[in-house]
């Protein structure tokens, strides 16, 4: 039998929480249809903080895992060292998109 870490219940919990969160809110929809509650948009209160904590018991079940890992931002091209880093001209800022609606005008035009 293997012995679950303490992560991995306080992670486990987390689920079952959100889980049933998600039912108890569709049990209090179906409640509201039959009792002609006119709004029904938003959920109770009580679901909210549950999934709250539900969420913050899964992040921290999973940050307790341990050490974090470094993340090395580079590719070994044989034995050079080149950073990956998108060039000044391609940033995704300033991407140019060609569409439908371009062409039609160009073609309107002609």
């Amino acid at each position: 039998m293997t012995s679950l870490s303490s992560k991995s219940i306080i992670t486990t919990i987390g689920a079952i929480l959100i889980l049933h969160s998600a039912y108890s809110c569709l049990h209090y929809r179906s409640l509201a249809i039959v009792a002609d509650i006119p709004d029904t948009s938003s959920p109770p209160l009580d679901v909210v903080i549950e999934v709250i904590l539900a969420f913050g018991l899964c992040l921290l079940g999973q940050l307790m895992c341990g050490t974090f890992h470094e993340v090395k931002v580079s590719s070994n091209e044989g034995k050079r060292r080149v950073e990956i880093v998108a060039p000044a001209y391609r940033t995704r800022d300033f991407d140019l998109f060609t569409t439908k609606a371009r062409a039609l005008a160009d073609a309107k035009r002609a």
